[in-house]
């Protein structure tokens, strides 16, 4: 449909701060929803909704494999006493020992059957939730990756994913026993007697109420470190990813001294919240070492000692009190590691998606088949299914596997339009950038797109690119609206500043094309984009390793590599910005000729910064102000003896600088280009 939305309602801008903008709100959601407290664990819960039944299944195995191992104290006091009667009952004694022997075998037989089932029905959830959380990420517009740390969006991304496959483990694996095993207890003391299961019950209170007054300070303090923890990781990874820059500068002192006050950041947050641990381990230990075990023990054995208790229930009492002993002090260090792991989860989710309900998302994307998230979503989840069968699952790199091809577009047959096209950025809502831009780009027309610093150059190529929605305008071709993912998919892209993916030169080159291409097809478009050379003199050729952003290759043979990724790229529509400023002249000159090769089939739009690359351009657009102040031809403009003409006299064969706001247009009407 065509892009004339209007700027977003109050309340669109997601509340995540930094982290920006994650499903963009139109008129017809409504109003944001209600703050969650806990958006996170919220996420966790909905996304086990989705396979509800299953959880329950596999639940209800652990559940009665730990009743069964609950129980055996029970057992062990009932064998106790029908060993030691008045006269032994060889077949009770017996039945004793082979109930207790059934318990112990059943619990294992259950919770070895429940492993089976949690890796075959559970696991596999647990790698789609972290695929659906890179999915949203990956699919959020520009702006969401301008104002964050990459490196930490990055580490929040796989922080989630793992965070939610150890709470799946935890449930069946420790939550579980505790709930289950805790309470049953309780109740075998009862059966002993019931002051004994009376003082059990209150010291489960008194523990339950010191619990919830020290479970806040705790959680608290783990959210400030978590908090630190993440902001010294993020400062880490920009120092070593601008590590170029450190070494130019002799920087590394400086950077070093910041990473060691973030760090003793991180350490007083750390003892803090390592403090209010041990006050928490101090009261537990208070109510169970110094309260629960004396009162008991004393109160029983006098029970004993006066023939109120047989030693049945003696020794039912002492296996139940072992037990219980062992099983609290589990679930106090399990609410320790609950507080730690919800507030690294609540603290990744906030940054990444604020207080957005990405499985309900999903699931509304899921029920329109007809929207493109729908269709990605519907597809990733059935790509998900072979996970089921881990037995079967062979890893494969995603960038190995075929890519989908982008759905169908109107073809470019006669006009592109851009029909009053205005922008502003979110964070400066009030100061427009382009303003009523209006443009006709026929089929295989070469456009040169030149002005000043702040003009408004970089803002139309990012528009072109679906970096950002468009708040005002229509995009129109042959007539037809189209929106600005359409357009996005016509477009083949040569940044001036090319960073390469950690992979192949091959893989590099086809990324984004045709992923079947044939190595023959590979090496003509390297050869055009004359790459081939230097890619032959490695040693791994073609399957050689660029390293981390390309940096293994120089600036101009990443820029080669940008336009054999080009080449290869049948697009319609070819964007340039400044693609050969950083070859050498001889360079520059061959690839010059390749590209008015590939321009005679393809539409051109180059963004210039050096006047002298716009010559052969079919029109130059000069922009001012976020406006097309004048467009014709090179001569013509030069004729004119306007801007263009101004920015002409001052380059000489330089860069396009700044105007002087006094400075007046000097008219120049001799000057004729060599």
């Amino acid at each position: 449909m065509a892009v004339t939305s209007t700027p977003p309602p109050a309340g669109a801008v997601d509340s995540a701060g930094a982290a920006g903008t994650v499903r963009p709100l139109t008129p017809a959601d409504g109003p944001p929803p209600t703050r969650r407290r806990h958006p996170g664990l919220h996420s966790f819960f909905a996304h086990i909704h989705g396979y509800r039944w299953r959880a329950a299944a596999v639940l209800l195995v652990f559940v009665l494999s730990n009743a069964l191992l609950a129980v055996v104290p029970a057992v062990v006091g009932r064998f106790v006493t029908a060993l030691t009667g008045t006269s032994v009952d060889h077949s009770t004694a017996f039945g004793w020992a082979a109930v207790l022997i059934g318990a112990s075998v059943g619990h294992d037989l259950l919770y070895r059957g429940g492993e089976l089932l949690w890796v075959r029905l559970i696991l596999p959830h647990g790698y789609e939730y972290e695929d659906l959380v890179f999915t949203k990420v990956i699919n959020q517009p520009y702006p969401y990756f301008v104002g964050t740390f990459t490196g930490k969006i990055s580490s929040y991304v796989t922080t989630l994913g793992r965070e939610y496959r150890q709470f799946l483990d935890a449930v069946y694996w420790q939550y579980c026993e505790e709930i289950v095993r805790v309470p049953v207890l309780v109740a075998i003391m009862f059966t002993v007697n019931l002051p004994t299961g009376c003082v059990f019950a209150g010291g489960l209170l008194l523990m339950i109420f010191l619990g919830r007054a020290m479970v806040a300070q705790v959680a608290a303090r783990e959210r400030t470190s978590a908090d630190t923890s993440s902001d010294l990781e993020g400062h880490v990874i920009d120092v070593i990813a601008n590590f170029v820059a450190v070494k130019s500068f002799g920087r590394e002192r400086a950077e070093h001294h910041g990473v060691r006050t973030r760090r003793r950041g991180v350490a007083r947050a750390a003892a803090s919240s390592y403090r209010w641990n041990l006050v928490y381990f101090a009261s537990m230990s208070l109510v169970v070492r110094y309260v629960l075990w004396p009162a008991t023990v004393l109160f029983n054995l006098h029970l004993y000692l006066d023939g109120e208790l047989t030693l049945g229930q003696f020794a039912t009492f002492l296996a139940a009190l072992m037990a219980f002993s062992d099983y609290i002090w589990a679930t106090v260090w399990i609410v320790s590691q609950m507080n730690l792991q919800f507030a690294r989860v609540e603290e990744a989710y906030r940054y990444l998606f604020g207080d957005r309900d990405i499985v309900r998302e999903r699931r509304e994307d899921h029920e329109d088949p007809a929207g493109r998230a729908g269709r990605e979503d519907k597809e990733d989840l059935e790509d998900l299914e072979d996970l089921e069968d881990l037995g079967d699952h062979k890893h494969r790199e995603d960038h190995d596997e075929p890519q989908r091809p982008a759905a169908p577009v109107a073809m470019y047959t006669r006009v592109l339009r851009l029909d009053n096209l205005s922008f502003a950025y979110p964070d400066d809502p009030d100061r427009p950038v382009l303003r009523g831009i209006t443009l006709d780009i026929a089929r295989n027309e070469k456009i040169g797109v030149v002005g000043q610093s702040g003009s408004g150059k970089s803002t139309l190529l990012k528009l072109l690119l679906g970096y950002y929605p468009l708040p005002t305008g229509t995009l129109l071709l042959d007539g037809s609206p189209i929106d600005d993912r359409q357009l996005a998919r016509l477009i083949s892209y040569v940044p001036q500043d090319v960073t390469l993916f950690h992979r192949s030169i091959r893989e590099n080159i086809i990324y984004g094309n045709a992923a079947t291409a044939s190595p023959d097809e590979v090496m003509a478009a390297a050869r055009r984009a004359h790459a081939h050379e230097f890619i032959v003199a490695t040693r791994e050729g073609y399957e050689t390793l660029v390293g981390e952003r390309g940096i293994r290759l120089s600036t101009g043979q990443r820029q080669r590599i940008a336009l054999a990724r080009a080449f290869l790229n049948p697009a319609p529509i070819l964007v340039l910005d400044e693609a050969t400023s950083a070859l050498d002249s001889e360079s520059e000159r061959l690839v010059q000729d390749a590209l008015e090769d590939l321009w005679a089939t393809r539409t051109v739009i180059a963004i210039a910064h050096r006047l002298s690359t716009l010559l052969t351009m079919d029109r130059i657009v000069v922009l001012d102000g976020g406006r097309i102040a004048e467009q014709g031809t090179h001569d013509e403009l030069l004729a004119a003896g306007g801007l263009y003409n101004h920015l002409w006299c001052r380059q000489s064969g330089g860069l396009i600088g700044s105007l002087s706001p006094t400075e007046p247009v000097r008219q120049n009407r001799q000057t004729t280009h060599k």
